[in-house]
C-alpha cells in the first residue's frame, strides 16, 4: 500500500520550494524516524501506520513546519521482528533523527525503547500494548495508545453492552506474544467479576498458517462467549475457519483484535460478520481533526484509514506539539521534557486530554466498543464517542 505518486510529488515539490529559499543550517529538515514492519506478514498494518504518519507530516508542513522548518519522515523496516527493529532503530539514531516512533508489536517496541534510552532520543510509541513496555524506568519512551491492562479493563467495564441472556461460559483464543497472552490472562483472571466461567484458553503463534485444529477445539467447547485476540492475518484465518464450517457461538467479542475493527476485514466478509463486537482503537467522530485525517487519508491512498493507523497520525501530532514548545526542537533533552509536559486537548482520539504520567503512559487512553452492523463498524460505547448513525 503506497502513497499515490502525485501525493509524493506534491510533498517533494513543497519541500524543494522551502529549501530553495534557505541556506546553511536553515536548509535542514527535522527528521523523525519511523520503525514499523514494511515487509512480511504484518506489512499491511505497518505500511498503514506509516501512511497515516505521512498525512500528519504533510499537514504540519503545510502550516509552516516547526518554526519554519519542515518535518521529514524517515522510514525503516523492522521486518516484523525484534532483531529487525533493533537494527532499524540503530540505523535511524545513527542518522541523526530527532525522535523515533514505532513499532506495531510489543516485542519490537521493547528493543527500540532500549535503543532510544541509550541514545537519549525520544520514542513515541504508535502501536504496542504490553504492560511491561513502560516498566523499565526509561525516561525517553512515551505511549499514546491503551495498554494491555486498559483494553482488558475496558472489556470488563463494557460487558453490560454486549452480554446476552444466559451467557455463562467464555473461551479465549489468542496469539502467544506479550500482547495476546497479556490480555487473555488479565481477562481470565478477572472474569468472575462479571459472572462468567472460563471453559478454555487456546494460544497459537501469530505466524500460524492455519487455525483449523484450534477451531475444532473451540467448537467442542461451545462457549457462550468467544474472545479472540490477535493480529490481522491470524484473526482472518480464525474467522475463515468459523465461517466455512458454519460454526455459531453465542457471541464473539474481540479485545484489541487486529482484524475485527479493520476496514479491510469488512471488505472481505461484509455482513457475514454482523453481530461481532470488538473493544479496540478508534477515532473520535466528533473531532474536526478527525475529519481532516479521514479525508486526507482517503484522498492520498484511495481507501479508509485502518483504525490502528490513527495512532500513527497522532504520534506525529504529539511530537509536533512538543517541538513547538522547544527552543530547539532537535535537542533530544528539550524534546523529551516537552513531551513529558504534554497537555494536548485537540486530537483525534476517543479520550480526554493527552497527558503522560511519570512512566510515559497516556493517562486518559481508552478503547471503545465497536459493533459490526450491516457490514460496517458502529461505535456503541462510550456514548460520547458513538457514531451519529448509531440510534
Amino acid at each position: 500500500m503506497k502513497m499515490k505518486k502525485w501525493g509524493r510529488l506534491v510533498l517533494l515539490a513543497a519541500l524543494s520550494f522551502i529549501l530553495a529559499g534557505c541556506g546553511g543550517e536553515d536548509s535542514q529538515t527535522i527528521r523523525i524516524g519511523s520503525v514499523h514492519p514494511l515487509t512480511g506478514s504484518m506489512a499491511y498494518e505497518g505500511q498503514a501506520i506509516v501512511n497515516a504518519q505521512q498525512i500528519a507530516v504533510d499537514r504540519v508542513n503545510s502550516e509552516g513546519g516547526i518554526n519554519g522548518k519542515p518535518l521529514e519522515l524517515v522510514e525503516s523496516d523492522s521486518l516484523g521482528t525484534s532483531s529487525g527493529a533493533a537494527n532499524a532503530a540503530l540505523k535511524l539514531t545513527n542518522s541523526g533523527v530527532a525522535a523515533l516512533t514505532g513499532t506495531y508489536t510489543s516485542s519490537s517496541a521493547q528493543v527500540v525503547s532500549r535503543t532510544a534510552e541509550k541514545a537519549g532520543i525520544p520514542l513515541v510509541v504508535t502501536v504496542a500494548s504490553s504492560d511491561n513496555l513502560l516498566s523499565n524506568g526509561y525516561r525517553y519512551t512515551f505511549r499514546i495508545q491503551p495498554s494491555v491492562s486498559v483494553f482488558s479493563r475496558n472489556f470488563l467495564e463494557y460487558f453490560d453492552y454486549f452480554k446476552t441472556d444466559g451467557m455463562e461460559t467464555v473461551a479465549l483464543i489468542y496469539e502467544n506474544s506479550n500482547y495476546g497472552t497479556g490480555i487473555a490472562e488479565y481477562i481470565a483472571e478477572h472474569i468472575e467479576e462479571i459472572g462468567l466461567e472460563v471453559v478454555g484458553m487456546i494460544s497459537y503463534p501469530a505466524t500460524a498458517a492455519t487455525l483449523s485444529a484450534e477451531v475444532t477445539r473451540l467448537e467442542a467447547m461451545n462457549p457462550d462467549l468467544l474472545v479472540p485476540i490477535g493480529y490481522y492475518a491470524d484473526q482472518t484465518l480464525l474467522m475463515k475457519e468459523i465461517l466455512e464450517r458454519d460454526i455459531h457461538f453465542g457471541r464473539i467479542v474481540g479485545c484489541a483484535n487486529g482484524a475485527f475493527s479493520d476496514v479491510k476485514f469488512l471488505e472481505t466478509y461484509g455482513t457475514q460478520v454482523d453481530g461481532i463486537y470488538d473493544i479496540n482503537y478508534r477515532y473520535n467522530p466528533n473531532s474536526e481533526e478527525t475529519q481532516y485525517m479521514l479525508e486526507a487519508y482517503r484522498e492520498a491512498y484511495g481507501e479508509e484509514i485502518p483504525v490502528h493507523a490513527v495512532y500513527g497520525y497522532q504520534s506525529i501530532m504529539v511530537l509536533a506539539d512538543a517541538m513547538e514548545r522547544c527552543d530547539d526542537p532537535e535537542d533530544p533533552g528539550q524534546l523529551r521534557d516537552a513531551l513529558a509536559q504534554t497537555e494536548l486537548h485537540s486530537h483525534v482520539l476517543p479520550q480526554g486530554v493527552i497527558r503522560f504520567d511519570e512512566t510515559g503512559e497516556n493517562i486518559n487512553s481508552a478503547g471503545v466498543l465497536v459493533e459490526i452492523r450491516d457490514g460496517r463498524h458502529v461505535v456503541v460505547y462510550p456514548e460520547e464517542y458513538a457514531d451519529d448513525r448509531n440510534e
